[in-house]
């Protein structure tokens, strides 16, 4: 029996197009090189969350055998709906990073010449890259068009990025103080007006 499901060979075509693509896109956005004269605060989160989401994916795909927690209204609409959220996530963390420029970098690492930006996506949230990253795996789990994979997506994405967040936002707070706190008052974590 077929554990993943797909509408037709186009749906097929277009999840595999989606999931390819968002891997690579990721593997260059980790492979970008860090600033040996940076401050590096990261404690291994990369390779957390890594790891964290490697997992989720994989535990996804397995939860897709537990027919219990398929979707079953609307299914095909479901699929496509997380297909386009896969690539709006994208699209969303390609803009945050643009326009962090150089300071993107993998690690959290405070670079010098670091300053705070706050215009674009980061007038509004102060981890746009990492909503894009959401919106991102909200869509696959939806695209597996079944409810306990996107639970586990979520769960095994969002502990990991929780612990990131935590740690950028401390680095950030020890080098800017005053002005990183005027910053977190004035904008929200991940959604815009929300949290």
């Amino acid at each position: 029996m077929n554990s993943v499901y797909v509408p037709s060979t186009t749906g097929w075509i277009s999840f595999s197009l989606c999931f390819f693509g968002w891997a690579v896109f990721e593997l260059v956005v980790n492979l970008r090189l860090w600033n040996a004269d940076s401050k590096n605060h990261d404690r291994l989160s990369r390779y957390l969350i890594i790891a964290a989401v490697l997992a989720a994916f994989s535990l996804a795909v397995l939860a897709t055998r537990l027919h219990a927690f398929d979707l079953r209204l609307f299914r095909p609409q479901v699929f496509y709906w997380g297909l386009t959220l896969m690539l709006t996530g994208l699209g969303f963390r390609w803009v945050a990073i643009r326009q962090l420029g150089r300071f993107f970098i993998p690690e959290v690492a405070i670079q010098p010449g670091h300053r705070i930006m706050d215009q674009g996506l980061y007038h509004f949230i102060r981890h746009p890259s990492y909503t894009g990253t959401f919106i991102t795996i909200v869509g696959y789990g939806l695209a597996l068009t079944n409810w306990l994979s996107l639970a586990v997506m979520l769960l095994g994405s969002g502990v990991a990025y929780a612990y990131r967040i935590r740690l950028e936002e401390a680095a950030l707070l020890e080098a800017f103080g005053d002005e990183y706190r005027a910053y977190m008052r004035r904008t929200k974590r991940l959604i815009p007006f929300v949290w």
